[in-house]
């Protein structure tokens, strides 16, 4: 009987702590709630590796987003903290009730830009031109009718061309502008022993070349080019470059006499005498030029040209102290 009773106890004992612990597992239960969701920027593009730090009555829970940028969560079911960080993006903070539902929530951050520098110099020094420099042998070992192909040699980014027979001004481009006869748009300067060629004033246009017709090519020492755009201290038509021709002093020998001819009834002569003085150089040239020209329809004033340079006559003298 004693037997029994020991064993409804014990029934009675186990009966009640399968109960306590089903009711323990209630109420944990009931205490945790899941926190889900997803994390975008303001273009809704998913935040992969974003801080989640949750602060809760019991203590604080991390965690770090997935590749899609999502997350899940289990927290105690009262009031949390919610603080969302991370590389280069603007920490927000969210507070939440035990009664706010946050299944399914999405989190909108801002990124930030940190500055590379708080300031910035800035220093500059002013372009100096770039110089080419030309020599004399060209121009010795060749002949030139037109003022065009002397500019052609220099092989510095110049284009010359003519019309109406070559009696006009050359009509320069450089680095694709259009300078039209030498003045236009910036202009091509070029000077001839420091005397500018471009005429200040004329009717076919500012900075007209129309002066280079005198000039002969077998009296060329050198040829500097100075590449633009650069200073203002040039002045007038630099605004492409500058083209400094030097001329000789005195001519390798006493006298020089040279004829050319060609197509179109050309003719081209060159005939110069440079004295040998002790202590002075000095020489007098004279070209003269004369073509039919490549037009079969003449203008109102025809084609045919006749040049004859006015002569050139050259003289330094040098003085001892």
């Amino acid at each position: 009987m004693k037997k029994s009773r020991v064993f409804h106890s014990i029934g009675w004992a186990g009966k009640l702590l399968v109960m306590l612990f089903f009711l323990v597992l209630s109420v944990t239960a009931q205490d945790m709630r899941t926190v889900s969701g997803v994390i975008v920027t303001q273009q809704f593009e998913r935040v992969p590796n974003a801080a989640i730090e949750v602060e809760t009555a019991n203590g604080k829970l991390t965690y770090v987003t997935d590749e899609e940028g999502t997350f899940t969560l289990e927290v105690p079911a009262g009031p949390i903290s919610v603080k969302v960080s991370g590389r280069n993006i603007s920490p927000i903070d969210f507070n939440f009730a035990a009664s706010d539902r946050l299944d399914d929530v999405q989190w909108k951050i801002s990124y930030i830009v940190p500055p590379i520098t708080e300031s910035v110099t800035i220093e500059d020094d002013a372009l100096g031109p770039d110089i080419e420099r030309r020599n004399d042998t060209i121009y010795k070992n060749s002949l030139f009718a037109r003022d065009d192909q002397l500019i052609f040699t220099l092989n510095a980014g110049i284009n010359a061309g003519q019309h109406e027979g070559g009696g006009k001004s050359l009509e320069i481009r450089r680095f694709g502008f259009n300078t039209d006869h030498g003045g236009v748009n910036g202009g091509l300067k070029i000077l001839v022993d420091n005397f500018q060629q471009n005429q200040g004033t004329q009717g076919h246009g500012q900075g007209y070349l129309g002066n280079l017709k005198s000039l002969s090519p077998e009296l060329v020492q050198n040829v500097s080019i100075i590449n633009g755009p650069f200073s203002a201290a040039y002045g007038d038509f630099s605004g492409l470059g500058v083209v400094q021709i030097r001329l000789k002093e005195s001519l390798p020998q006493q006298f020089i006499a040279r004829i050319q001819g060609g197509s179109f009834n050309t003719f081209r002569g060159f005939f110069a005498y440079s004295p040998e003085l002790k202590n002075a150089d000095a020489f007098i040239a004279y070209e003269p030029s004369y073509t039919d020209g490549p037009l079969t329809i003449h203008l109102n004033t025809g084609v045919t040209i006749f040049r004859a340079t006015t002569p050139i006559i050259s003289a330094t003298r040098t003085l001892w102290a």
